[in-house]
C-alpha cells in the first residue's frame, strides 16, 4: 500500500457511516456495508475469544467436519474462479458448522479482506491465530495491526466523508488511487461505479464494470446495470412512460368555434352600442350641452381620484403599521422560541440540527446550530455547529455566509480539530470558484503552515491551484 499521499495524525481510525438517503437517484451506495475498525478492536476480540476458549464445548462429529468441508472447498473453487459474493456464503455455513477450524477461518479473512470488510478480516485471522497458530494467520493479523494498514484505513475514511459532503469528485479521485494500488480489493471497484453513475460518466462506469466483472462476477451491483452500464430500474421505469395519445382535438375543435361565434357575437354587441350613442346624439340639439356634461363628468372624476387617492395614502399607513405590528409580534414570538429552545441544552439542540441537516432542510438546520451556539454548555458543540452552519450554507448556494463561517472555524480554532483542514480546504475551493484566486492560495499555505501533515497538503486539486 502507498503510504505517502496521506500521514498518521488521527487516533481514531473508524469508517464513516455513509448517509442513505431515501430519495437517492440510483439508490447510491447503498449496496456497501457500514464495516469499521477500531484502534481497540484487537483488545475487544482478545477478550471474546478468552471467553470462548475458557468455555467448555462439546467435540464436533466426522459428519459435520465432513460436511463442512465439503463447503469450505466450494467455497474455495468459487473463490479461485472469482465468484467472491458466492464463496462467502458458502464458508459462512463451513464456519458454523466447523467454527474452530483455521482453514476456514482463513479462507473468511481473505474474502472478508477482499470484500473489504476489514473487522470481519481481523477477527477471523486472529480466531484462527488462537486456534491453530498459523503462519498465514499471523501475517495478517500483522498486516491489520500494522501503521501502513492504518494509514491506508484514514485515506479510506477521506473518500467516506467526501462522499457523505457530497463531494463525488474528490472521493472519484481517492477511490481511483487505491484501485490502481489495490486492484485485488472489491469495494473501491462497487463504490467507485456508483459515484461514476451519480456524477453521469458512463465511459468510466463501463469500464470499471468490465474489471470488476473479472474479480467478483456474481458481485450484486450486476443486478442494478445491464451490460451497457444502464440502469435497470430507470430503463424499466422509461419503457413505461408511454405518453398518451390527446383525444382532445374534437373538444380543441369545439372551442375553436365556439370562440368564433363568441367573437362574431362581440362584433354585433359593439354595433349596436355604437347605435345607440349616435341615436343619443341626435337628441342632443345644442353642442354646449353636450361640453358641459363631460366637464361635470370630468370634475367628478378628478373628485373621485383624489379620495381615491387620499384612500389609499390612508390604506398605505395601516398597512405599515399592521406589518409593524406582525413583524414585532413575530420578532417576540422567535425571540420567545429562542429563548425556550436555548433552554433544552447544547446536545439536544445539535442532535435536531443534524437530523434537519440530514434531511435537506438547511435553513432549519443552521437555526439550530445557531442556538446550539447561544446555549451555556455549547463548549463541546461549538467546533461542529460553526463547520456545519458554513456546510449548510454552501449547500444552499450562499457562498458569502459559506465563507464567513468557514474563516470563523479556521481562525477559531487549531489543527487538532477534527475538521481544521476540511474548512480550510472548502474555504480555498469557494474563493477558487468565485474567482478568487489569490485569497484560495492564501487559504492554502495558510493550511501547510497550521497543518503540515494534513492529507489534503499533497491532494491533486490543492496542487493544481498552488501552480496557476
Amino acid at each position: 500500500m502507498d503510504i505517502s499521499l496521506v500521514e498518521e495524525n488521527k487516533s481514531d481510525y473508524t469508517f464513516f457511516k455513509i448517509d442513505e438517503d431515501e430519495d437517492e437517484d440510483n439508490d447510491t451506495l447503498k449496496a456497501l456495508k457500514q464495516t469499521y475498525v477500531t484502534s481497540n478492536y484487537k483488545n475487544e476480540t482478545i477478550l471474546n475469544l478468552q471467553k470462548e476458549l475458557n468455555t467448555n464445548s462439546t467435540e464436533i462429529s466426522k459428519e459435520i467436519k465432513l460436511e463442512s468441508y465439503n463447503k469450505y472447498n466450494n467455497a474455495l473453487d468459487l473463490a479461485i474462479r472469482h465468484y467472491i459474493t458466492n464463496a462467502v456464503e458458502f464458508v459462512e455455513e463451513a464456519l458454523k458448522l466447523n467454527p474452530k477450524d483455521p482453514d476456514i477461518l482463513n479462507l473468511k479473512g481473505l474474502l472478508s479482506l477482499l470484500k473489504c470488510d476489514f473487522s470481519k478480516a481481523f477477527e477471523s485471522f486472529y480466531t484462527s491465530q488462537c486456534y491453530g497458530n498459523n503462519e498465514l494467520s499471523r501475517k495478517y493479523v500483522n498486516l491489520l495491526s500494522s501503521k501502513e494498514f492504518k494509514v491506508f484505513l484514514e485515506r479510506y475514511n477521506h473518500s467516506i466523508r467526501f462522499i457523505n459532503e457530497e463531494l463525488n469528485e474528490e472521493s472519484i479521485e481517492i477511490f481511483d488511487s487505491l484501485i490502481l494500488e489495490e486492484p485485488e480489493l472489491i469495494e473501491p471497484y462497487v463504490i467507485s461505479i456508483l459515484l461514476y453513475d451519480r456524477v453521469g460518466d458512463q465511459k468510466k462506469k463501463v469500464e470499471l464494470l468490465e474489471e470488476l466483472r473479472c474479480i467478483d462476477k456474481n458481485n450484486p451491483i450486476f443486478e442494478k446495470f445491464d451490460e451497457e452500464g444502464i440502469n435497470v430500474e430507470s430503463k424499466a421505469e422509461e419503457k413505461q412512460e408511454v405518453e398518451t395519445p390527446n383525444e382532445s382535438n374534437n373538444e380543441q375543435v369545439s372551442k375553436s368555434k365556439t370562440n368564433k361565434t363568441d367573437k362574431k357575437h362581440m362584433i354585433l354587441y359593439a354595433i349596436i352600442a355604437i347605435l345607440v350613442v349616435c341615436m343619443g346624439g341626435a337628441y342632443l340639439n345644442n353642442q354646449k350641452k353636450i361640453n358641459d356634461l363631460h366637464e361635470q363628468i370630468s370634475s367628478k372624476d378628478s373628485e373621485i381620484s383624489k379620495k381615491e387617492q387620499a384612500l389609499s395614502e390612508t390604506e398605505e399607513k395601516l398597512s405599515e403599521k399592521e406589518k409593524e405590528a406582525q413583524e414585532s409580534e413575530q420578532k417576540a414570538k422567535e425571540q420567545e422560541e429562542e429563548t425556550k429552545q436555548i433552554a433544552r441544552g447544547a446536545e439536544a439542540l445539535y442532535f435536531d440540527a443534524t437530523k434537519y441537516k440530514a434531511a435537506g432542510d438547511y435553513k432549519t438546520a443552521i437555526k439550530y446550530y445557531e442556538y446550539t451556539l447561544k446555549a451555556k454548555d455549547t463548549s463541546s458543540y461549538d467546533a461542529d455547529s460553526i463547520y456545519n452552519i458554513a456546510l449548510s450554507y454552501k449547500k444552499m448556494g450562499d457562498t458569502e455566509n459559506a465563507i464567513k463561517y468557514y474563516k470563523k472555524y479556521v481562525s477559531s480554532y487549531s489543527a487538532s480539530k477534527e475538521y481544521y483542514d476540511d474548512a480550510y480546504y472548502q474555504l480555498a475551493i469557494l474563493y477558487y470558484e468565485n474567482d478568487r484566486l489569490q485569497d484560495a492560495k492564501d487559504a492554502l499555505y495558510s493550511l501547510r503552515a497550521t497543518d503540515p501533515s494534513s492529507a489534503y497538503n499533497k491532494n491533486e486539486k490543492v496542487l493544481e491551484i498552488l501552480n496557476k
